[in-house]
């Protein structure tokens, strides 16, 4: 397994940051340490919720807090360009450069927003073959098994780690969810299998969820480029790896996404050979190549511009702030509560400090797997059972994911076509590679072109580290040979591997908790948060504010539900308009919404919330 951060000799990674300072900072390439994982050891990325036993004072600042990652920074950015700036305050916990965010490549991919099952290679019966195909290739004949994996861009690299999987029970209850929702969604791979109504899979809604980003983005008008879109100089591209028609009809991940959400969403062009020819590409390798004109890829480094754009607009942005307790105190009579304090951990030197909130909004990352209603005396069934975990179970799916630095020699590879290749976003499967900068460099003298790249791919369920394999399959196939870095004047250098591990539910799709009335979070987006942060983001602000208006009995609860079931979100804090319409009610976990107030503040009905719970 890679459980180690593999990164290059130090004059490589100092070559590195001079010639992509703005890459190394973004992504902390190079400088990454194994000790930073030290978050996903139990009891350091937990949250507990905790009754605030202090009076308020009436004169210290209540903050707006945003914490973690994507959709809170986005969430924060927004309110500081467009509502009330000077209580804006994002705080994170320093390590981003191991981040999930930082570990994906950046794409922008309308269809890859859904469930994995959606394709047949990565449903569970086949996942489950290739574990075992694998296992045995692997111990019968070792040099066989390794030089496939250097050498088929096709090998499916998403397996099981059976050890952990055993290990974990509760991992078992997920995998049966997960395969239910498949037999919905998709049935059994051939067309009219599926049970449910397109309109009624959870890929309708991710979809479309991910395809309001370009609208938000051109609202906000931001002064940076946050996404851009497949355009002549960086495509977005798939490659086939294959020229062969198939003799018959299996329900492939594209042809259900057609029934889902119609062409014109996922609309691809195929490339002729001679347009794959002018950019670089060798026609025999790629097989057919698409292009996916509504696609594209994020900045990776727009993290910077958006904390900048949160202090210029007079917010506030902590760093080295890990979040440990939730503050809150009852309301109603003690049948909901509001969020009064938050108490911060810093990682570094281990002072505590506590911040007053007017509302919290988190997204902690796959690391966060509990956030528990700790009250000061302790039920029967706490006792028995542990306390209260308001989030649903999640296990990780772990991919590879590197940072590679290209040379090449202009004075060897004259043909600016060759160049091309280097500035798209390639795809096959859950193989992407991007770019993440370039720069005109002399060296000794001689003109050469640098870019910094980024792939990833792979998912070993339920680990928290990946496959080497993954690692391998991916720089050797999918980078190596699409890119022909064997080219006479291109070398090139890995900067680092490490694994990226990704949080995934039975839907594999995002949960939204609101366990006080100024409290939204989010978990449990797999690999499909990058493709959602923008909208998610807009979203969390939305169900705060139902959330709030439930608490004030200002809506009843069959309101509350109808709204989220229709997107139907009256008004948006910070917002104009609504972009909603879809039913978001099936991502909230609604057994959870006034859980912390049941077990802290109705003592003779904790038994009762346990039962209600469960």
């Amino acid at each position: 397994l890679i459980d180690d951060v593999i990164t290059a000799p130090e004059d490589v990674v100092r070559f590195f940051g001079v010639v992509f300072p703005e890459v190394q900072r973004a992504h902390n390439a190079g400088l990454n340490k194994t000790s930073d994982y030290e978050i996903w050891q139990p009891g350091q990325n937990e949250v507990k919720i905790e009754e605030d036993e202090e009076e308020l004072d009436g004169d210290e600042k209540r903050w707006d807090v945003f914490v973690g990652g994507p959709a809170a920074l986005i969430g924060a950015m927004i309110q500081a360009r467009q509502g009330d700036a000077s209580s804006v305050l994002y705080a994170h916990d320093g390590v981003r450069g191991i981040s999930n965010w930082k570990g994906s490549a950046g794409s922008f991919i309308h269809r890859d927003v859904c469930p994995l099952y959606h394709s047949a290679s990565y449903g569970l019966p086949f996942v489950l073959y290739a574990t075992v195909r694998d296992a045995i290739y692997r111990r019968a004949n070792f040099p066989s098994y390794l030089a496939g994996i250097k050498t088929n861009p096709r090998w499916v690299n998403v397996s099981i780690r059976v050890s952990d999987l055993l290990a974990n029970p509760r991992f078992w209850k997920l995998g049966l969810s997960n395969q239910w929702n498949s037999l919905k969604d998709v049935g059994v791979y051939v067309r009219g299998t599926a049970l449910n109504h397109p309109t009624n899979t959870i890929a309708y809604t991710s979809i479309h969820h991910a395809a309001l980003t370009p609208d938000i983005l051109k609202q906000l008008n931001l002064p940076y480029t946050f996404l851009y879109l497949s355009n002549e100089r960086s495509m977005s591209l798939d490659m086939s790896l294959s020229r062969k028609k198939k003799k018959f009809q299996i329900l492939d991940d594209r042809g259900r996404m057609e029934e889902i959400v119609g062409k014109e969403m996922i609309a691809e062009r195929g490339l002729s050979d001679s347009e794959a020819l002018s950019r670089g590409y060798d026609p025999e390798y790629v097989g057919k190549l698409t292009e996916r004109p509504n696609d594209g890829a994020f900045f990776m480094s727009v993290d910077e511009d958006m904390e900048q754009d949160i202090t210029s607009h007079g917010g506030e942005v902590r760093s080295n702030s890990r979040l440990t307790t939730v503050l809150v105190k009852p309301t109603n009579n003690g049948i909901d509560c509001e969020v009064t304090r938050v108490r911060w951990v810093d990682p570094v030197t281990g002072d505590i400090s506590t911040t007053a909130v007017r509302s919290l909004t988190t997204s902690l990352g796959p690391s966060m797997t509990s956030l528990t209603v700790n009250p000061r005396t302790k039920s029967w069934s706490s006792k028995v059972f542990g306390p209260t975990n308001l989030m649903e179970a999640m296990m990780c799916a772990t991919a590879s994911t590197m940072i590679v630095l290209v040379k090449v020699d202009r004075s060897k590879v004259k043909n600016e076509a060759i160049l091309r290749k280097f500035r798209d976003d390639m795809g096959y499967g859950n193989k992407h590679h991007l770019m993440l900068g370039e720069r005109d460099v002399e060296i000794d003298g001689v003109l050469h072109t640098l870019f910094a790249l980024q792939t990833s791919g792979g998912g070993l369920f339920p680990s928290r580290h990946a496959a080497p394999e993954s690692a391998l399959n991916n720089l050797s196939t999918v980078l190596h040979d699409t890119l022909q870095l064997d080219t006479p004047g291109i070398s090139y250098e890995v900067v680092s591997v490490r694994s990226c591990s990704r949080g995934v539910t039975a839907q594999n799709f995002m949960r939204i908790v609101a366990p006080a009335s100024n409290m939204v979070s989010l978990y449990g987006l797999g690999g499909v948060g990058l493709g959602t942060m923008v909208p998610n983001a807009v979203l969390l602000s939305a169900v705060m504010r139902q959330r709030g208006l439930l608490a004030d009995g200002k809506i009843s609860e069959e309101q509350f539900r109808n709204r989220m079931k229709e997107g139907r979100f009256d008004k948006i804090p910070s917002w104009q308009g609504n972009p909603f319409s879809k039913n978001y009610l099936k991502f909230y976990d609604e057994k959870t919404s006034m859980m912390p107030a049941r077990v802290l503040f109705k003592r003779s009905s904790r038994l009762l919330s346990f039962l209600r719970f469960i």
